[in-house]
């Protein structure tokens, strides 16, 4: 297995104000109307009457065939469908975004779904705590284990003055940033979950870095989408007008699928044999 050093560890951390009320909530059916839901906003690549934010293309089978502008790795709608409107995001009160989050160390199959409207030189990945980087390359091999929280992370394609800045899930910015964490307050990531994710009660835990989201679910799945223009406005500041984004989340969407370990494997099958003695001598 591949995988990089950005040859810095984390010698110095930016507190990152972790949002308080971080919870899985219900997706809803989405309206395109900029109002609710942070990952529910009117996206730049609607063709008529498409419905080209994450949540719908995540849960809709709707969405008019080529519907939605410049679309790449995807054939649209998805279909069946990865998630349904009973399923789950996780956002701040009334849906807001849920600022910094990270996944739990464990053994996951990380793949990407496609891009809709995504620049094709936008690169991801995962990081972990200590500063080790998995590219998307390296992902591509199948099961990874991730030995420490991780979070998701891109390089920045638009706009040109900021192409090749680096964006973390855990919000850090900058050359260097996910091996030292400097704050910023853009959001470039919605999280979704097919409701196996959430596991038991307080799956959610909080550090310094915001939400960490613990795979207690066997086989959980989570869905990421991202947005590859900077969520906090125009431009990475005075030297640039930039774009202004649409927070669609649409641009790369990803699924992180936890993988259970053997021996949850193993007493999963322990527990299926038990019942299966059980049922044999009610029979008899």
């Amino acid at each position: 297995m591949s995988r990089l050093s950005f040859g810095m560890a984390m010698v110095a951390f930016a507190v990152v104000s972790p949002l308080s009320a971080q919870t899985w909530q219900s997706i809803g059916a989405a309206n395109n109307s900029n109002s609710g839901a942070y990952w529910n906003n009117t996206s730049a690549d609607n063709v008529g009457s498409a419905v080209c934010n994450v949540g719908n293309i995540l849960t809709s089978v709707g969405i008019p065939v080529g519907g939605c502008s410049n679309t790449g790795g995807f054939s649209l709608p998805l279909s069946p469908a990865p998630l349904s409107t009973t399923n789950v995001f996780l956002g701040g009160v009334a849906g807001v975004n849920p600022g910094a989050f990270r996944f739990a160390a464990g053994t996951y199959n990380i793949t990407s779904l496609g891009r809709v409207a995504g620049d094709q030189s936008t690169s991801w990945g995962v990081i972990l705590d200590n500063g080790t980087v998995f590219t998307s390359a390296a992902l591509a091999s199948g099961n990874t284990v991730l030995a420490g929280p991780f979070a998701i992370w891109i390089t920045q394609a638009l706009p040109s003055a900021g192409a090749g800045t680096v964006f973390t899930s855990a919000q850090s910015i900058g050359a260097v940033a996910i091996g030292l964490r400097t704050a910023t307050v853009n959001q470039q990531f919605a999280v979704f979950t097919n409701g196996t994710g959430m596991g038991a009660l307080g799956a959610i835990t909080t550090d310094v870095f915001g939400a960490i989201i613990n795979s207690t679910g066997s086989a959980a799945r989570y869905f990421v989408g991202i947005e590859d223009n900077v969520n906090g406005g125009r431009g990475f500041g005075a030297g640039s007008a930039g774009v202004l984004s649409d927070r669609d989340y649409n641009d790369i969407i990803i699924s992180v699928q936890a993988v259970p370990e053997p021996a949850t494997i193993g007493l999963m099958g322990f527990g299926l044999l038990a019942l299966a003695g059980v049922a044999k001598r009610r029979k008899a």
